[in-house]
């Protein structure tokens, strides 16, 4: 547990650094909405510099772990065993069109599976740390999630592209009608935050970044959430524990 501890410092500190210097670019980046060419330049320059803090932060703590960054890739470390997944901007097209939808996502694997995480909302200077088989917590609240039972009653956020048929169910309007009101952050790993928080009851993504998701899904499942794969390893399901064997089988049904 000490050595938990002392990961999560190290994670807490990089992410926060990180969120001081996207957040000041996102402000510039929201003055400059008019001219799409400047935010994206703007927004190219501050994933860059995000990444390349998060990633000094925590070689210079823990010079022998790997890394794996949705920017830069895999970098294996001598110690084969341990790695940071690095998402510096979850909700990267949000950020560029100066929507607030976006968090600093940091996770530490271990032989493969995803032992702690900590997330920082610049926006709303949330922040949200796990480790496995401890629980999650925003500051210093224990998140779970809501004890809906009955799928008629999901809030659910959805996060659907239309870009080929894999992504996009069948029947739509009958999938929508069956949840009590449908939400759409634009950012998967928000939308596992947020029922990790008990603010919705389901989440639905056919595409996600399994190293961009990976920090919100050890939070939602330490906060008694379950998740499912949707389109092969491609997806992903996710809601509360009392309603997700119906809320899997309805999801399931529209995407075969």
């Amino acid at each position: 547990m000490q050595n938990h501890s002392a990961n999560l410092n190290i994670m807490t500190k990089a992410v926060l650094s990180a969120g001081d210097v996207l957040h000041r670019d996102f402000e510039e980046i929201q003055r400059l909405q008019a001219s799409l060419e400047g935010a994206g330049k703007l927004t190219r320059k501050a994933l860059i510099r995000a990444n390349h803090r998060l990633i000094y932060e925590l070689t210079e703590a823990r010079p022998n772990y790997g890394h794996h960054s949705t920017l830069s890739g895999n970098i294996a470390g001598k110690d084969e065993t341990r790695k940071w997944l690095i998402s510096p901007v979850s909700g990267l097209e949000n950020f560029s069109r100066g929507n607030s939808n976006w968090v600093v996502s940091l996770g530490l694997e271990h032989k493969g599976e995803t032992i702690n995480s900590v997330i920082y909302y610049p926006c709303t200077n949330e922040l949200y740390k796990v480790i496995k088989g401890d629980g999650a917590y925003s500051r210093h609240m224990k998140l779970r999630v809501a004890p809906i039972q009955y799928v008629k009653d999901f809030v659910v956020s959805l996060d659907f592209r239309f870009e080929n048929d894999k992504t996009t169910p069948g029947n739509l309007e009958h999938l929508l009608r069956s949840f009590k009101q449908i939400k759409s952050t634009g950012n998967p790993s928000l939308d596992l935050i947020n029922l990790a928080s008990g603010k919705i009851d389901g989440a639905i993504a056919p595409m996600v970044d399994p190293i961009d998701i990976a920090p919100a899904k050890l939070l939602l499942l330490e906060s008694g959430g379950l998740t499912y794969p949707l389109n092969g390893t491609e997806g992903l399901l996710s809601s509360g524990f009392k309603g997700f064997e119906s809320f899997r089988d309805l999801v399931l049904n529209h995407f075969e």
